[in-house]
């Protein structure tokens, strides 16, 4: 499911934003290092987003929320998945914040559509050292808000209405520890490590060109 969509402007004081979700991976393999590496194989990975909000650089009464939870397949067809453009009123923005949180029966047909996601925020399937007779299934019920900072702010006004922002989402780092070792999502204490990796997963660029890639002059202007 989508956010809210629009194909153009309603109003002369609005812009028109698309939003994409792009996987970092090339594959859906990751692998770990060392006496304790495992080569664990991602076959799917779902995570339920809340809610995202553009935050104004004029304060906090001029940001703007879109509230509607969807479900983002992250190895559906290609790794870059396109959810949707909304209509986002002219102005300046710092960040994006993105809440992830588990469905509830309140979020309708989202939630009667998504029934391993009833009550989660993060799904994942795969199998390890290349033996799909070895499935392992890793759910969580984590609630997290991530502050993404544009690298310039994004700007929308009378010349400028409308731009594309990319999340992106590093799967490689989900189950590697600080040493670069594989975690084994089946063994419980390793559960919160793997949480909190999936919670730092995640950033964000413009892509004005709408290439899929981040635009040439957010890293000359740094």
């Amino acid at each position: 499911m989508s956010c809210s969509v629009s194909t153009s402007s309603s109003s002369d004081t609005e812009g028109l934003i698309k939003i994409s979700v792009k996987n970092l991976n090339s594959g859906s393999t990751v692998l770990g290092k060392g006496a304790s590496a495992l080569t664990i194989t991602i076959t799917e990975a779902r995570l339920v987003i809340e809610k995202i909000e553009f935050e104004s650089s004029l304060g906090d009464s001029f940001d703007f929320k879109i509230k509607e939870p969807f479900v983002q397949n992250l190895l559906a067809d290609t790794l870059h998945h396109e959810i949707g453009s909304v209509q986002v009123p002219y102005g300046s923005y710092k960040e994006l914040e993105i809440e992830i949180d588990g469905l509830t029966p309140d979020d309708g047909d989202v939630y009667t559509q998504n029934p391993e996601l009833q009550g989660k925020s993060i799904l994942v399937k795969g199998f390890f050292n290349g033996d799909s007779s070895a499935p392992f299934t890793f759910t969580s019920t984590i609630e997290a808000e991530q502050e993404l900072e544009f690298k310039q702010p994004l700007v929308l006004n009378e010349d400028s209405s409308s731009t594309n922002i990319v999340i992106t989402v590093d799967m490689s780092s989900w189950f590697v520890n600080d040493a670069g070792g594989a975690l084994d999502p089946r063994i419980s204490e390793n559960r919160s490590i793997i949480e909190d990796n999936i919670e730092k997963s995640f950033d964000i660029f413009e892509d004005e060109d709408d290439d899929g890639e981040e635009d040439d002059y957010d890293d000359d202007d740094q």
